[in-house]
């Protein structure tokens, strides 16, 4: 016996129970084991530094003793790893209550073993240069049981690694490989006692990898935990198989352009918000989504005090306003996966639907999801498959009468049918999923095919406007790709009018301004949509050289409207005020002939909408042209 190697083995684990003990940490299962372990190491150390002590200082002293020493030492060695399999059962066991059962038949062969180690023999020997080390077939049959338990627990690690990430998978087999060879290299090594050091490593293993409180928090926020954490403990909790409710703030912003300086004000409201419910109702937040901190609680009286407190907050917002949300599990959402799916939805989409401060999520919610989801499920496909179609809608120029453009429109059918699913729908949800700009690349690919496989220039088509969505226009590689796709089908890029959509999100003017610039050195023209809507505005008409302004369907419908005459005012000082900017004006939303007169009437130049011609495919259009330029003749 030395004890140097357990000196050393005590201070670190000393400092980790420090650490682990500075924060406070989520009350997981699997977390309450990892500090039991840590204090039933540091035990089992300190019955080791015991031992050594009575046998090299106190050799002389009552053999009751030495017995004692040895007792502690076997039996906190063997409760030591008992706990490392019982963490990893925590890792593996989806059900708790048969986690616990696991745990109490994995206690059977312990209890045995104390009482072996209690009732049996012991003695001890010394090496030839002196060490002293324990023998007896109690000994024997104490560590042929510890071995068994590390064995088995590196066999049932790997059967269901599956059910573990990769990186505590890693962690749990490596700790446990090299207690195990520790294990037999001490069974044969005489009077080395290098038990401490395993149980050392191993517990430095788990702290780094995954027990370490900085990766339960939020770097940013004080005292939030992360979202790692919090899905963790919502494992915990379906665990359980009992109620409990999962409450959520929403901070949604007042304006929709949000600065460096909201972003840490949206910090700051957060910790306070998570401070508060610590403080009154005693319950942890957890940063599940940037906008959004989730709490879990088994109490409804908690829902309700803690719906009041943030009803009632008087803290200073800034330029965010707070939702709150509850999900009543189980009898909404059974799953973990499926609970994250809806928590997500909910935050980042639903709520922006809602004018109310407080949503309780129900099962119309939920189908609503399910309808979104299958959506993306249908944008996925239509990606990987090619399967977007394009429309074109003619637009009359009105000084000549004739019909020299036209817009391309995307169009999506559902695989199962006949039904269309509206841009209004599919668009924002390519956009959310990262998929805009695939399938702004596959619409312009068949937008620039057709116009050159059918000669479109032959039926008096001068240019095609194509929409350029605002994830596009900053991206960096974009004029590259429109080049190129241009070149591939002989379009002069005089042909192709760009439409920028929802400029207010564009939030790298940088990228855009380079990728505008390098397009229209090219010869291409650019417009802006939807004027007199949310999207666009004044601000964007001086960002850069537009040679269009659409106006939105429904700016034009308002001031068009009979009952309130005074809005053609607005429409007649909205013309004048572009058109004195050098601009051209293209209304649409033109249903009527009326609206196309008192249009035309107040000096706009190009008319677009359903009492020309509604968006038609690639042949109808075709026919369109054909009996246009019959006509004509």
């Amino acid at each position: 016996m030395e004890i140097r190697t357990p000196l050393i083995a005590i201070l670190v684990l000393g400092i980790l129970i420090c650490m682990y003990l500075r924060r406070n940490m989520p009350e997981l299962i699997s977390s309450r084991i990892y500090l039991f372990f840590l204090i039933t190491a540091f035990v089992n150390v300190l019955c080791e530094i015991f031992e050594c002590t009575v046998f090299i200082y106190l050799h002389k002293v009552y053999a009751v003793l030495r017995r004692l020493s040895q007792n502690f030492y076997i039996i906190t060695l063997l409760i030591t790893v008992f706990v490392v399999c019982a963490y990893l059962c925590s890792k593996i066991c989806y059900r708790y209550r048969r986690m616990f059962i696991y745990m109490a038949i994995m206690a059977i062969p312990l209890l045995i073993a104390i009482g072996v180690v209690i009732m049996g023999e012991i003695s001890y020997s010394r090496t030839a240069p002196g060490y002293y080390y324990s023998i007896g077939s109690a000994i024997t049959y104490a560590y042929a049981t510890g071995f068994a338990y590390i064995a088995v627990a590196l066999i049932v690690a790997f059967i269901y690694r599956g059910r573990m990430r990769k990186d505590e998978f890693a962690a749990i087999e490596i700790g446990l490989f090299i207690w195990a060879c520790i294990a037999i290299f001490q069974f044969y090594t005489k009077g080395v006692q290098i038990f401490s050091l395993a149980v050392m490593v191993m517990a430095l293993i788990l702290f780094i990898s995954l027990e370490n409180p900085k990766e339960f928090y939020e770097k940013n926020i004080p005292n939030v935990r992360n979202k790692d954490s919090f899905i963790s403990m919502l494992a915990e909790y379906f665990g359980y198989e009992r109620p409990f409710y999962i409450m959520s703030v929403i901070f949604t912003g007042k304006t929709k352009v949000f600065t460096g300086t909201d972003t840490h004000d949206l910090f700051t409201i957060q910790g306070a918000v998570a401070s508060m419910a610590s403080k009154k109702i005693g319950i942890s937040g957890y940063l599940s989504d940037w906008n959004t901190l989730s709490f879990i609680t088994k109490k409804r009286t908690n829902v309700e005090t803690f719906m009041n407190l943030i009803n009632n907050y008087k803290g200073d917002l800034g330029n965010y306003k707070m939702i709150f949300s509850v999900l009543d599990i189980p009898r909404c959402v059974k799953e973990l996966d499926k609970t994250m799916q809806v928590l997500n939805f909910v935050s980042g989409e639903y709520v922006h639907t809602q004018s109310s401060p407080n949503l309780v999520v129900d099962q119309k919610i939920i189908d609503k999801m399910i309808y979104r989801n299958s959506i993306e499920d249908v944008v996925r496909d239509a990606i990987k498959n090619k399967k977007f179609e394009v429309y074109y809608q003619p637009i009359l120029n009105v000084k000549d009468g004739s019909f020299s453009s036209a817009e391309a429109l995307v169009r999506l059918i559902r695989p199962e049918g006949e039904e269309y699913i509206s841009p209004e729908e599919f668009v924002p949800i390519a956009e959310k999923c990262g998929l805009i700009i695939e399938m702004d690349d596959l619409v312009f690919e068949k937008v620039c095919s057709f116009i050159t496989r059918e000669k479109i220039s032959e039926y008096g088509i001068k240019t095609i406007e194509v929409n350029l969505s605002g994830n596009e226009a900053v991206d960096i590689k974009t004029h590259d790709r429109l080049i190129c796709k241009m070149e591939k089908y002989n379009i002069p890029p005089e042909f192709i009018n760009f439409e920028i959509t929802e400029t207010s999100y564009i939030n790298n003017d940088e990228v855009f301004k380079e990728n505008v610039k390098k397009l229209k050195e090219r010869g291409s023209t650019f417009s802006m949509d939807d004027f007199g809507s949310g999207y666009s505005n004044l601000l964007e008409l001086l960002k850069m050289d537009y040679l269009i302004v659409k106006l939105d369907k429904e700016f034009v419908w308002q001031c068009l409207d009979s009952k309130k005459p005074e809005n053609l005012r607005m429409l007649k000082h909205t013309i004048n005020f572009l058109k004195d900017y050098g601009l051209h004006i293209l209304a649409e939303g033109v249903e009527t002939l009326e609206q196309a007169k008192a249009l035309i009437d107040n000096g706009v130049e190009y008319l677009q909408g359903f009492y020309y011609s509604r968006p038609v495919n690639e042949a109808d259009f075709i026919e369109f042209l054909k009996a246009n330029e019959r006509r004509a003749q």
